[in-house]
């Protein structure tokens, strides 16, 4: 919880958002994980309140106190990891799929999570049994078609079988009913990303967890599942407040490793790893890596994934081996 407090207009200017902010930055240091650093964590919190001026009109305590929740989870109020949403001049921290999935992979026994939807002609098999598994098929000429069921895997490091979810699109509907705005906002315009949330979320329940020491990863985890099922109740009532899904543009991304549009292509984040030299370097790279394993877990692509993954551990290894007496 944040200890924000301020004798600041309830209409914030950008310059005022600015000054108040400066207020919690000890507070905000002192949550963030290493891999996160201050400055890109304030480089996209810029960028989310230029993008969407109605969090100004928000109250500055809940509006300060949502950046102190983004900083305890780990995540980035950056529309992919977890958006801050205006509602009725509250401002609310949500982590988002992407986020979920981030802190899982981060956590010491996960070595990979992905999450899908399942449109209505593809070819869909959840077997049970003995030797449990699930086969999807997925049809391009299907996509963006009815969605029938989604389902969310994780792979443990020890070997272990996977561990599986699989919701029916009743079963999610039921979620669905609960939200406030299960009739508009995302649960309209993104059925495919809150289908995918409401499945990996139930799944993040079944993953072994260590709560034990603060601010770990797996804490982190449960702490974000936790805000989550804040905002969607399954006992029959309604949620204080809707479950976002925010479409991000490019900006975010270049925010966060301090890139502006005039600066054009970077290069591949391969080559950015192959060239590091410290680990300061190889940390600084390590959150943008990490996003792009997550979108290329989610897109089914196991292979660009893991490569990327190989190349970051590579990295980390390189520089610290190099920098080691």
């Amino acid at each position: 919880m944040s200890n924000y407090r301020s004798q600041a207009p309830a209409k914030l200017t950008s310059q005022q958002f600015a000054q108040e902010f400066s207020k919690i930055v000890p507070q905000v240091k002192q949550l963030l994980p290493e891999h996160v650093t201050f400055e890109k964590f304030e480089r996209v919190v810029r960028m989310a309140v230029n993008k969407n001026k109605a969090m100004l009109n928000c109250t500055p305590q809940s509006l300060f106190g949502a950046c102190v929740q983004a900083a305890a989870d780990g995540l980035l109020p950056d529309g992919r990891e977890g958006a801050i949403i205006p509602r009725k001049g509250q401002a609310c921290w949500q982590p988002m799929v992407a986020g979920l999935m981030k802190l899982a992979r981060n956590s010491g026994d996960i070595a990979s999570i992905s999450a899908q939807v399942v449109f209505e002609g593809e070819k869909f098999q959840f077997l049970l049994g003995d030797e449990e598994r699930i086969e999807h098929e997925r049809d391009l000429t299907k996509t963006g078609g009815r969605i029938v069921a989604a389902y969310a895997v994780a792979r443990l490091k020890d070997g272990s079988e996977p561990i599986r979810e699989v919701m029916s699109w009743q079963q999610i509907e039921q979620v669905k009913l609960v939200s406030m705005a299960r009739e508009s906002g995302p649960w309209k315009d993104w059925p495919d990303e809150m289908a995918r949330k409401t499945v990996i979320r139930r799944l993040s329940k079944r993953l072994p967890m260590s709560t034990d020491k603060e601010y770990s990863a797996d804490s982190r985890l449960q702490s974000a599942i936790e805000r989550v099922d804040s905002m969607v109740q399954l006992n029959g009532t309604r949620a204080a407040s809707p479950t976002p899904a925010i479409e991000a543009p490019d900006e975010f991304a270049q925010a966060a490793n301090g890139i502006t549009h005039e600066e054009g292509k970077t290069p591949s984040l391969f080559d950015q790893l192959r060239a590091a030299t410290t680990a300061d370097e190889v940390s600084a790279l390590s959150d943008a890596v990490r996003e792009e394993i997550d979108k290329a877990t989610v897109n089914g692509d196991e292979d660009l994934a893991n490569d990327l993954d190989n190349a970051l551990e590579e990295a980390h290894r390189r520089t610290y081996q190099e920098e080691t007496p």
